[in-house]
């Protein structure tokens, strides 16, 4: 889901003294909000590793892992009581929201005096840019694909064999035998669940803690929907459109006939379980996909990611997001200064200094060691000299078959569509309810009717915030 602004991953408590940046050996102390939890050791020595090493080049600092979750529900309680660290991560969706709580400082300053500003990715930069001032660094992008189980689709005769248990996502002739539209994939599912045996359901779709909102809204502008429309200097919710409408009832066929997964309230990390055997098809961000070897025990070979299909057979847009670092209001300007510093002691930074990419290295080190899928990132810099650098370093360590994973990343940049920009958290959570109810009352479900409440709902919201 959308994230927000800010070199988040790390945050600044607001204790007088932290905030005049003082500690017992004066040493100005930096509270990393992102440091890793003490179970993986692995990545607590390598941070440990950058730690001892921006600690010795820069002496005047000291660092301090703080381990945080970024939460709706705590993060205001948190910087209530001065128990944020200084700098955190967040979703894209968040930074407006923190900074209009005054939550959350500008950064501008900082980074346009080391020049990174006019080196950001410009659509992560734009999601944390408010009047004017940047309220972030972000730390990557993803975007949203269809994640598919060659297997599955294989063993039912739903994609060519080119040997004995090996199955292709292209036809002989070059031409996508994966799905590109979801008719497409109401038609594979259908024969998997109804042609052979039932031997998994055809698609896993969300429902719950916004996950289900958050992937409709995607599958929704792939049949053409405008979700937020600007009517005279006013938004307005659009959800119950003819094109939001036929992309849920696409969802009620897939429901109504059986072809989904058997559970009514379906999380997004319950993909992960399912993929393996339950479910051929889902959609992921493409920043989790490793999680199906690691949390799935999936065999990286069996699976393939391609872009997300279309519902009208002419949008196809990948729903694009990313996690930023924020900076805690009231952390002082030489923090953020030596926390930017720090950034290119973890391989968080746009140079091309020995100490950022030692650090992506080693990154890719530890990743490897414990056994990680590596696929290519999505980069939140566009210098050319970074790029270059970065990209030929992934190179290197990238260990799954690209033939299986190009289709996603080979189009993300021309298919991204970014998250709708008003109350996107809401419309998600309006969202879920509308596909619980349609996987709770299937044929009794009335989409168009159910579409309007969750527009009124979101509706609400607007005219509480943007449109005040």
């Amino acid at each position: 889901m959308k994230k927000t602004s800010c070199l988040a991953l790390f945050s600044f408590g607001l204790l007088t003294l932290a905030s005049c940046g003082g500690s017992s050996d004066n040493k100005i102390e930096l509270k990393i909000g992102f440091w890793p939890e003490a179970a993986s050791s692995k990545d607590v020595a390598m941070y440990n590793r950058w730690k001892e090493r921006f600690e010795a080049e820069n002496p005047e600092y000291t660092i301090k892992g703080m381990p945080y979750t970024y939460s709706t529900e705590t993060v205001g309680s948190k910087f209530t009581t001065g128990s944020l660290p200084d700098v955190w991560q967040t979703w894209f969706t968040e930074p407006e929201k923190l900074k209009d709580r005054k939550i959350i400082r500008s950064i501008t300053d900082e980074l346009q005096a080391l020049g990174w500003d006019g080196k950001m990715d410009e659509e992560m930069k734009s999601t944390l840019t408010f009047e004017g001032e940047i309220y972030g660094v972000p730390r990557d992008g993803y975007g949203l694909g269809l994640l598919i189980n060659k297997k599955i689709l294989g063993e039912n005769g739903l994609l060519p064999e080119v040997s004995s248990g090996v199955y292709s996502i292209y036809n002989k002739d070059g031409t996508p035998a994966y799905p590109t539209t979801w008719q497409e994939v109401y038609d594979m599912s259908n024969v998997i669940v109804n042609e052979n045996g039932d031997v998994a359901k055809g698609f896993m779709m969300y429902s719950a803690n916004k996950n289900g909102g958050w992937v409709f809204s995607n599958i929704a502008w792939n049949f053409g929907a405008n979700l937020e429309i600007n009517e005279g200097n006013k938004i307005k919710a659009n959800l119950a459109s003819e094109e939001s409408v036929r992309a849920l009832e696409w969802i009620k066929s897939m429901a109504v006939d059986g072809l989904l997964q058997e559970k009514v309230s379906c999380v997004y990390n319950d993909w992960y379980s399912n993929i393996k055997e339950k479910v051929a098809m889902a959609v992921v961000g493409s920043d989790v996909l490793q999680q199906a070897a690691l949390q799935g025990s999936c065999d990286m070979n069996d699976l393939a990611f391609v872009p997300m299909p279309s519902g009208d057979g002419t949008h196809h847009y990948s729903l694009y997001g990313g996690t930023p670092f924020v900076f805690t209001k009231g952390v002082s300007d030489k923090k953020v200064e030596g926390i930017l510093k720090f950034f290119d002691y973890i391989g968080r930074s746009p140079s091309v200094s020995e100490n950022n990419l030692l650090a992506k290295q080693e990154g890719y080190e530890v990743a490897k060691e414990k056994g990680q899928p590596i696929l290519p990132s999505i980069m939140p810099w566009k210098n050319e000299d970074h790029v270059k650098a970065a990209k030929e370093l992934e190179s290197r360590y990238i260990n799954v078959d690209m033939t299986d994973y190009s289709p996603f990343f080979d189009s993300i940049q021309s298919n991204k569509h970014a998250e709708e920009p008003y109350n996107a958290q809401e419309m998600y959570e309006a969202l879920d309810t509308a596909l619980q109810s349609v996987f709770s009352y299937k044929e009794n479900a009335n989409c168009k009717s159910l579409l309007e409440t969750a527009s009124s709902t979101l509706q609400k919201e607007l005219d509480k915030g943007v449109n005040k």
